[in-house]
């Protein structure tokens, strides 16, 4: 396990076993003694225990807390806003956000909002700069994947499109990760949302806008997912692969927070709002259907992402579709996709062309055109 540690990222970090029971000082250091907490959650952490805990750690610290746990997968626009009002009506000095990447986007964003007073939407696609001066706010992931505890975008949806909204005022105040969090996390789970940080990562560090200090980042954070994710799949009571695979989520996090993602994202996030698809799993599925010509188009990037999925010095780029093939199979990443066929694949394809998702599009070292495209989309479908 790794030890304790703390770290100024553009997020300060703070990562260790039961790092929870330290919230309340954190709050007090953001928001003062006695200052009233909104914990955001989700209906799964009210059933298993963990945001009872949370708020045990704040009130024997002497905050207020109150709680709202109406989130699910792909928050809505109206959850954010009434994340807002609630934020609002109890007169919240501080927000917690606890859970997986959907509560950590929605509460972000309503932490920005709250004192403003708009809606969401008027901030979608960056159109609208995200005002400053909103609530402190604090994250507290318990899946290990998004990245969204040290990035600066939050994603929602409309009934009609999946959006976001980007701008420095949303980066958290703190990232609380603590390993123990995640351990009730199931396998299938645990594997979707570490695939999700693994694409985070391989994308970073050979999209158009990669650096070499963003590429360190994401290099790492490969070499340690590839070694470590398997292990929590397996046994996920494994808090020291539980550790290793948080950590390398986050590192990947700061890395794609830099440079963008790129044509999996896009893919992905088309696939998620054409067929309700775990982001995960979607975009595990889309990098392995367009790896190969990225591949060509960034030989040396991607070579050494070669060597960090395991291949020998030396690693060509065109060895690495089949290494990270081996990597999904070794953590119990299922390529099939049968719940889709080739009639989905002409609104998969038109959805990665809508401006939501052209700018992850635009971002990869291949050029796709609609053709290239939908014949990637093609490829996903069957693949197997």
């Amino acid at each position: 396990m790794p030890l304790p540690f703390s770290f100024t990222a553009p997020v300060p970090l703070a990562f260790g076993d039961n790092r929870l029971m330290k919230l309340g000082r954190d709050v007090r250091r953001l928001a003062g003694d006695g200052a009233e907490v909104l914990l955001v959650t989700d209906p799964v952490h009210t059933g298993n225990g963990l945001a009872e805990r949370a708020a045990g750690a704040l009130g024997e610290a002497g905050h207020g807390c109150s709680m709202f746990s109406d989130i699910a997968s792909d928050p809505a626009a109206e959850t954010v806003d009434a994340i807002s009002e609630e934020a609002r009506s109890r007169r919240a000095a501080c927000i917690v956000a606890m859970g997986g990447g959907s509560t950590l986007d929605a509460a972000k964003l309503a932490a920005c909002l709250a004192p403003d007073g708009r809606g969401a939407v008027t901030f979608a696609l960056g159109e609208t700069p995200v005002p400053a001066g909103g609530l402190p706010k604090i994250a507290v992931p318990t899946t290990a994947g998004t990245g969204s505890e040290v990035t600066r975008t939050s994603v929602f949806s409309t009934g009609e499109r999946k959006l976001w909204a980007w701008g420095e005022n949303l980066q958290f105040n703190l990232a609380l990760l603590d390993p123990l969090l995640t351990l009730s996390l199931p396998a299938p789970l645990t594997s979707a949302t570490g695939v999700d940080a693994m694409v985070h990562a391989i994308e970073s560090a050979t999209c158009r806008r990669r650096n070499p200090v963003s590429s360190a980042m994401a290099l790492s954070a490969i070499r340690t997912l590839r070694e470590w994710l398997p292990r929590a799949v397996r046994n996920p009571a494994d808090a020291q692969a539980r550790g290793h695979v948080q950590i390398a989520a986050t590192l990947a996090g700061i890395a794609f927070d830099v440079t963008g993602v790129a044509v999996a994202h896009a893919i992905g996030h088309a696939l998620g709002h054409h067929a309700g698809i775990h982001h995960g799993r979607a975009v595990g599925l889309a990098l392995a259907a367009t790896m190969e010509h990225s591949a060509e188009a960034a030989a040396d990037a991607y070579s050494a992402v070669a060597v960090a999925l395991g291949g020998p010095e030396g690693a060509t780029a065109l060895q690495a579709p089949s290494l990270y093939r081996h990597f999904l199979a070794d953590a119990g990443f299922d390529l099939a996709l049968e719940e889709l066929g080739e009639k989905d694949v002409g609104a998969i394809t038109s959805l990665c062309f809508e401006p939501e998702n052209m700018v992850m599009l635009k971002g990869d070292a291949h050029e796709f055109t609609p053709d290239s495209l939908s014949r990637a989309v093609s490829r996903m479908i069957g693949a197997a």
